[in-house]
């Protein structure tokens, strides 16, 4: 919401012939204000005097310690794991990496569509257009979201999938990007945007989740947040590091070698989580061991 709110703000305030530091001063008041209201947000129920099932039984379980112990306790939970046991669990680094790859597409797509854009069509109709690809964003979490549900939990089919179909339109704008006119680019944009946003929405919420519930630190709810850093994080390394071939690229070879480039992106995060796909679309039989169904393979 806020990359939609951002270009349009930029587009009306070059249209308008404003000065461009309105477009920078009018944002940074949005996240004053957001961040004013995350100041007033509640991290537990508890404290404002709401009993949830888990509040109830962290309770019970609270009460039970200070009646063995005979004294104050403070119920501080298990102890956060470490990077290194997060790196442990099953796929986490693969989907690290796969992440960074598929950030990496969702940066360039976002950061350089508007100058590519520029190059075709007016500063305020190029901002317009590359806005739609951050509109599709928004319904592309809930989507992968609905429709891995949908086939019992399997994300990263889902997600393969949404990457393969993404694939297919960066091909298209490698072969046509230049001569696409606006009406195409809308709702080629808008798609990709979905495609996108999807996976790298989901891969950092849900899948995380499920990441952060492996059997090896089950029942430590601090592991969530050491996963979803982690694949953040490197998620963050990855896109940054890629971003600086962008330049070079389009400047050398044109703008089709950096549709290409993402291209090989796509299909190499894909690639990292094809043992999760395979896992998903071939489960071992009940009561295989993961060493003997890979053997069984």
């Amino acid at each position: 919401c806020g990359d939609v709110t951002a270009a349009v703000c930029t587009a009306l305030v070059l249209g308008t012939g404003l000065n461009y530091t309105w477009a920078l001063f009018i944002p940074a008041l949005t996240n004053i204000g957001w961040g004013i209201l995350t100041l007033k947000l509640v991290a537990d129920p508890a404290d404002v005097g709401i009993i949830t099932p888990e509040v109830k039984i962290r309770m019970e379980k609270l009460k039970a310690m200070q009646a063995e112990t005979g004294s104050t306790a403070v119920d501080e939970g298990p102890a956060p794991i470490s990077y290194a046991a997060a790196l442990q669990i099953p796929m986490v680094a693969q989907y690290a990496f796969a992440f960074g790859f598929f950030k990496l597409t969702n940066y360039v797509l976002f950061f350089w569509l508007p100058y590519f854009l520029g190059k075709h069509f007016d500063p305020v109709t190029a901002n317009l257009i590359a806005s739609l690809y951050s509109v599709g964003m928004m319904p592309g979490g809930i989507i992968v979201g609905y429709v891995s549900d949908l086939f019992g939990g399997r994300r990263a089919s889902v997600i393969g999938t949404f990457m393969t179909m993404l694939f297919g339109f960066l091909f298209i704008f490698s072969k046509k990007s230049e001569e696409l006119n606006a009406s195409a680019l809308l709702v080629m944009l808008c798609i990709m945007g979905i495609l996108v946003g999807g996976p790298n929405n989901i891969i950092t919420s849900a899948v995380a989740a499920d990441l952060a519930s492996h059997p090896s630190v089950r029942g430590n709810n601090k592991s969530l947040g050491t996963v979803t850093g982690l694949i953040n994080g490197c998620g963050s390394i990855t896109a940054s590091i890629g971003l600086l071939a962008v330049g070079p690229l389009q400047s050398q070879f044109g703008w089709s070698s950096v549709w290409i480039f993402l291209m090989g992106c796509t299909f190499i995060g894909t690639a990292l989580m094809g043992p999760k796909i395979k896992e998903e679309l071939f489960p071992a039989p009940e009561g295989y061991s993961e060493v003997e169904a890979n053997l069984a393979v």
